[in-house]
């Protein structure tokens, strides 16, 4: 049952990727054809990187694949609890979901708002919505994951840099 749900859930991710792509490329062609309408450059940009990190994360929820924060604490824990496995995969599914809301309310702010609102959203609130979001993790990771099960930022940034010296050697 699960799987068939995440297959769902992911042929939903891709559609709702493509569309918001769909909608930048016609932008971008109505740049070329009329000249520089910077609005439509800056708001394909800003969907296009919410809907490509939502397609990231939201891909790798896909049935017999790995999700992509559980394959993150691997760096960081050889043999994952099933808690661990559990709430990274959680975590992934609100990593998706949170990207997807930013590239949905960008294009509805965007041709039902001012430009303005549009403009503070996309430029001004996206980072720190970013880092609320991780702040929000951490602070249920907390709650949630025992001391042995955690890791903080550092140690994350850390065993990623030594995985990928790894890869190059």
């Amino acid at each position: 049952m699960a799987a068939g749900r995440n297959e769902w859930l992911g042929w939903l991710l891709s559609g709702i990727v493509l569309a918001a792509w769909a909608f930048g490329f016609h932008y971008l062609i109505g740049i070329a054809r009329v000249g520089v309408w910077l609005d439509r450059l800056v708001l394909a940009q800003h969907v296009g990187v919410n809907a490509t990190l939502g397609f990231l994360f939201g891909r790798t929820l896909f049935a017999g694949r790995r999700p992509l924060v559980t394959v993150l604490a691997g760096l960081l824990h050889e043999n994952p609890s099933p808690a661990l496995l559990v709430y990274t995969r959680r975590v992934t599914v609100a990593w998706t979901w949170f990207f997807l809301a930013l590239t949905v309310l960008s294009l509805l702010l965007f041709f039902f708002a001012p430009i303005e609102l549009w403009s503070f959203f996309a430029n001004i609130l996206t980072l720190p919505l970013v880092a609320l979001m991780f702040v929000v993790e951490y602070v249920v990771r907390k709650r949630v994951l025992p001391a042995t099960e955690r890791a903080g930022f550092l140690a994350a940034v850390q065993a990623y840099r030594s995985h990928r010296a790894g890869m190059r050697s």
